[in-house]
């Protein structure tokens, strides 16, 4: 594979009239690794292949001979089968929480519209609070409150009620899901996920169904799985429940699967798709509350200098990167984290140290106390992205920070 690799860059590299010192010079490499890496005496990184593959206009060709294979049976689609009650309480009875609400008391209310005016609100509260606390802290209060809304649905006399109540605790179910994601448990994750389809589709909105496969979508993202990504993100977008809201954000996860393959067209596509359906958007989605990130001012913007770092352009997505952070308030904090981390590596892949210590310090500082996997994530990338630079001192005193973020010491 190292060989393969190293021979079709050469071809593609001399065919391109590109010297290798010239080569180098554009993807921020040093001529002698280069060299090394079409000789085949060493393994190319995936960022790399994606560098190399949109200088010399490869189209996915070139990355794809350094890309992992993807899991079996990764793009089969997704059964969300109808619940039955007694599952929906099993679910929340397998939490190991304190169920058991007097009958009569459930009954008075469920029929109380404050009720329902109070779940509305406390979910806002827990979205703003999972801006800035631990994912498990916000995911204790979420789990005993969905717990009390399945109850209150059971109890309720009439179905108009029982819908409200379930749509509400499909609405904490699909938000418990990205809480488990944040922590880095993608089982858990997954099961939450699941559980709010079924309510939806018991409750009879087909949007939040919908949304669940979006969801599904971007787990298998930060897996790296591209196909099943693309794959769910798809049957989102043909789903028949699918709102504008819904498709355009099934649309963005489409575009980082076709991202990770170095589809440029596909993803520029998908990106417009996006950007189209979110200016048609509904202002609430169901349960009062809006599907999706609330905290990206531009979520296009975000989503697509994402993108722009995959297909190999690291220069164009940091500018839309900053572009989109400085648009995003302070108090988003996991968003802040999450994208900054990917802002930062787009600094590594330029040869920008400075800003990418920067950048990367300040993600540290905001990542490290909320707790966020997928930052996590991102900075494992940079630290072995940084792997070249040890005769940049900064560079070697991060690539220590990180490592202790990572492994959740205290970082001075």
């Amino acid at each position: 594979m190292n060989h393969e690799f190293g021979a079709e860059l050469r071809r593609r590299r001399v065919h391109a009239e590109i010297s290798l010192n010239e080569m180098a010079r554009r993807l921020n490499f040093s001529k002698g690794y280069l060299s090394k890496i079409e000789n085949g005496r060493q393994p190319p990184t995936e960022q790399l292949a994606r560098l190399a593959d949109a200088e010399l206009g490869a189209n996915g060709e070139l990355a794809a001979l350094v890309q992992r294979p993807d899991p079996p049976n990764g793009d089969s689609p997704v059964d969300f089968a109808h619940p039955n009650r007694r599952e929906v309480l099993a679910f929340g009875s397998s939490l190991f929480l304190p169920l058991g609400i007097n009958e009569a008391d459930a009954e008075t209310a469920a029929e109380d519209p404050q009720t329902r005016l109070y779940y509305r609100d406390q979910f806002e509260q827990l979205r703003k609070r999972g801006q800035q606390s631990a994912p498990g802290l916000v995911l204790r209060t979420i789990a005993v409150e969905y717990c009390t809304l399945v109850e209150l649905a059971e109890a309720a006399p009439y179905r108009e009620g029982r819908a409200t109540f379930e749509i509400l605790a499909a609405r904490y179910a699909e938000y418990a899901g990205w809480m488990a994601q944040e922590a880095g448990d993608n089982q858990s994750s997954r099961a939450w996920t699941r559980q709010s389809a079924k309510l939806a589709e018991s409750a009879g909105d087909q949007a939040l169904a919908a949304y669940a496969l979006v969801r599904e979508a971007e787990l298998a993202m930060y897996a790296r799985d591209a196909t099943r990504t693309i794959s769910l993100a798809q049957q989102a977008q043909q789903h028949p429940g699918a709102d504008p809201r819904v498709l355009a954000l099934a649309a963005h996860r489409e575009a980082q699967g076709h991202a990770m393959l170095n589809n440029s067209r596909e993803c520029r596509a998908a990106l417009d798709r996006a950007e189209t359906w979110l200016a048609n958007g509904v202002p609430e989605g169901p349960g009062g509350s809006p599907l999706g990130s609330t905290t990206v001012a531009d979520l296009n913007l975000a989503v697509s200098g994402w993108c722009t770092f995959d297909l190999g352009r690291p220069k164009q997505a940091a500018e839309l990167l900053e572009r989109a952070l400085a648009r995003t308030a302070p108090t988003a904090r996991r968003a802040r984290a999450m994208f900054g981390a990917r802002l930062a590596l787009a600094y590594e892949a330029t040869s920008d140290l400075d800003r990418m210590c920067e950048v990367a310090s300040q993600v540290i500082a905001i990542a490290q106390p909320i707790g966020s996997a997928t930052a996590r994530t991102e900075l494992r990338r940079l630290t072995r992205a940084m792997a070249r630079r040890h005769n940049y001192r900064p560079a070697k005193e991060l690539h220590v920070e990180i490592t202790a973020a990572l492994f959740g010491f205290p970082v001075s």
